[in-house]
């Protein structure tokens, strides 16, 4: 989703910055604002239209053209109710196709018609219009932040007219929505659609190679951490991973100043048992001290309603000074789960019980961290404006001492409560959001969080995603004030 701007490492690794506001994903499709029935055309912010009819054809006449995205969009959506439709610069032809009636209107910056079958004889059970009925009931849950109910509603649809397009297009948007790409890809494809967005998600369904770049300094840590990634379906419903990571870091110790490096290879293994849960298997092992590990993580439920559960043991971990200098691992176990109250208010909570220990040695330090919030979308049209209540908290339980009686893996307390704003804005395919607020710890440490995240689409296979800023939300190893940047290149893999 946009708006990664922050760093989520959960409690080890490049930790997570300034907690961020889950936008639903429906907004950053396509620049439409789902409209029930009726296909729209929308041109750029501050066109100006005029609108002429001539016998059953429609002119809009217009200072600045639709794009060809917008286009195909409209002609995905009419379908084989467009008997014509012509443009040039300065003004749109269309034409309805026989069989066809049409009443079209302009609001604001968009031409909206309404598209009407010519009855050959009265209609018996009102049939078309109870399907027209349901296809603006999933646009409505879709728009909403439902995409798990709005494609059970599409393929009951489906099941009844494996042939309805628009039902099919829908489901694609549900799974794309619910983070099934290659399903998604699958329905796009099978209607054949054309626009710019469902060919993006047809590419990214063929799997996703990606370069990344974070960094964070703050208290007596500095990280820096490359990685490349490669994501790939082997099969319905099945997917392999892999990536490689190389972290440096700089830790200042009583005794001066210290760099270490590491190498780690991750692999995992992801299988849709259902459509609702998916299971994932996951490996890594760190090359430079000989730490490996695994776990598997449960997911149960579409995104506005959903369990998760995870297990992992030894996995490679440098969240504090004295695991980066002597190699270091956490186990952890979660519990966790998001609720949408209705479109704008959603819920998350995640609990977990977490022992950090070094290299070849046992446990040192158990904890139990809780992070959980609610973020609340005020306005669902650009510019978006969002507001988010977040604590992320971590409780020491038990911490092993060495022979001079210092905690082997030192950790902290810490309780932070923030609330932040939101605001984000599109420029044409660039998307830009930003977050702004405070931070109060309950043990200490209170100050401000501001970030800016950008990601753009290149052409149909490639993406660029950055993000930086400062937050004040204390992390494992990381006290106080600190300073984050984070930059992803993806390239999808797959035919569009």
């Amino acid at each position: 989703m946009l708006a990664d701007l922050a760093m989520d490492g959960g409690a080890g690794g490049v930790g997570s910055g300034a907690p961020q506001l889950v936008v639903p994903d429906t907004v950053f499709i396509d620049r439409r604002i789902v409209a029930p029935g009726e296909p729209r055309l929308v041109w750029p912010n501050g066109a100006r239209l005029s609108l002429e009819r001539e016998g059953g054809e429609v002119i809009v006449g217009f200072d600045r053209p639709p794009s060809e995205e917008a286009i195909d969009l409209f002609r995905d959506a009419a379908g084989e109710a467009i008997g014509d439709l012509r443009w040039n610069d300065v003004s749109l032809m269309l034409r309805p196709a026989s069989g066809w009636s049409m009443d079209a209107r302009i609001i604001g910056t968009t031409l909206q018609i309404a598209f009407r079958p010519i009855a050959t004889r009265p209609p018996v059970d009102g049939g078309e219009d109870k399907r027209e009925l349901a296809h603006a009931r999933i646009e409505a849950d879709l728009a909403a932040g439902y995409p798990g109910r709005g494609g059970r509603e599409a393929q009951a649809m489906l099941a009844g007219d494996p042939d309805d397009r628009r039902a099919r297009r829908l489901l694609a948007e549900a799974r794309m929505i619910d983070g099934d790409v290659v399903g998604a890809g699958r329905d796009y494809r099978a209607i054949d659609a054309s626009d710019t967005a469902a060919r993006r998600a047809m590419a990214a369904a063929g799997g996703t190679a990606s370069a990344g770049l974070v960094a964070r300094e703050g208290g007596d840590l500095r990280q820096v951490e490359g990685s490349i990634r490669l994501d790939a379906p082997v099969g319905d419903g099945i997917s392999v991973q892999a990536a490689a990571r190389h972290l440096a870091s700089r830790v200042d110790t009583p005794f001066g100043r210290r760099d270490a490096a590491a190498s780690v290879i991750d692999a995992g293994l992801g299988v849709a048992l259902r459509d609702a849960v998916r299971l994932s298997l996951i490996a890594a092992a760190a090359l430079d001290d000989g730490v490996t590990g695994g776990g598997a993580r449960i997911t149960y439920g579409p995104a506005e309603s959903q369990l998760r559960v995870s297990l992992t043991r030894h996995m490679p971990d440098y969240a504090t000074p004295a695991q980066v200098l002597a190699g270091g691992y956490l186990s952890r176990a979660a519990l966790g789960g998001v609720y949408r109250f209705d479109s704008g208010l959603v819920g998350q909570a995640d609990l977990g019980v977490n022992r950090y220990g070094l290299a070849g040695e046992r446990g040192a330090t158990d904890t139990v961290t809780l992070a959980a919030g609610l973020e609340y979308l005020i306005r669902r049209r650009y510019p978006l404006l969002g507001l988010s209540y977040r604590i992320e908290a971590e409780y020491v339980r038990r911490a092993a001492r060495d022979a001079n009686g210092q905690p082997v893996v030192a950790l902290a307390d810490r309780e932070n409560h923030s609330v932040q704003a939101m605001l984000g804005e599109a420029v044409g395919e660039v998307q830009l959001t930003g977050l702004a607020g405070w931070t109060v710890d309950r043990f200490g440490g209170d100050g401000p969080n501001a970030s800016l995240a950008v990601a753009a689409p290149i052409g149909l296979f490639w993406r660029i995603e950055a993000s930086g800023g400062l937050t004040s939300i204390s992390r494992p190893g990381f006290s106080g004030q600190q300073v984050f940047g984070r930059a992803v290149l993806t390239r999808s893999l797959g035919s569009p």
